[in-house]
């Protein structure tokens, strides 16, 4: 019985395990945003602040505007918001569908500004940070609160952290369902 119990006990952790290392959609700016020149002209790195993003992530942008794109970009570029030389440039694989999804395969800093003239200097732009592998391993969304990355706000104001939506909010259910399972195996063997 208890040989039982144990197996059962580590098919449960390699199950947890499993379902905390999958890749999330991100929608950036967050499903009632997305990707637009926004009311305050920081508001997408507010945004970008508040997520934990890992490797195998994929962010998913949204826009309306036929005429934009996602351009990857070099710091310096994304500094001054130039859009003459991208690493990348990411359109919507269907015309008019207004939807591009970027995957994040490294750790460190991507850099995306607006391909639509002027939408950068006013503010359709944002840096999303990947944690490294080695920070991966820790739980996922759903187990603890994502690690609020350096905020770009001025002082006394705080986020307001967007909705946990798809993957995450499946991943916080599935925390909830292993907590119980874990408490039981514990309490009723």
């Amino acid at each position: 019985m208890a040989s039982r119990a144990a197996l059962l006990l580590c098919a449960s952790v390699l199950f947890a395990a499993a379902a905390c290392s999958q890749a999330n959609d991100v929608v950036v700016g967050g499903a009632d945003h997305g990707w637009k020149v926004p009311v305050q002209p920081d508001a997408l790195n507010l945004w970008s602040s508040v997520h934990r993003f890992q490797v195998g992530d994929n962010l998913v942008f949204k826009y309306d505007d036929p005429a934009d794109a996602v351009l990857e970009v070099t710091r310096d570029d994304y500094n001054r918001c130039s859009t003459a030389s991208p690493l990348a440039v990411h359109k919507a694989a269907a015309a008019g569908s207004g939807r591009v999804t970027v995957p994040l395969p490294r750790s460190g800093p991507f850099y995306f500004v607006s391909g639509a003239p002027g939408s950068c200097q006013k503010g359709e732009r944002v840096v999303v940070v990947v944690v490294s592998e080695k920070h991966s391993r820790v739980p996922r969304r759903g187990f603890f609160p994502p690690a609020a990355a350096p905020s770009m706000m001025p002082y006394g104001s705080a986020p307001t952290p967007a909705p946990v939506t798809g993957g995450a909010a499946a991943a916080g259910s599935g925390g909830a369902l292993l907590v119980a399972l874990l408490g039981a195996l514990l309490v009723g063997w």
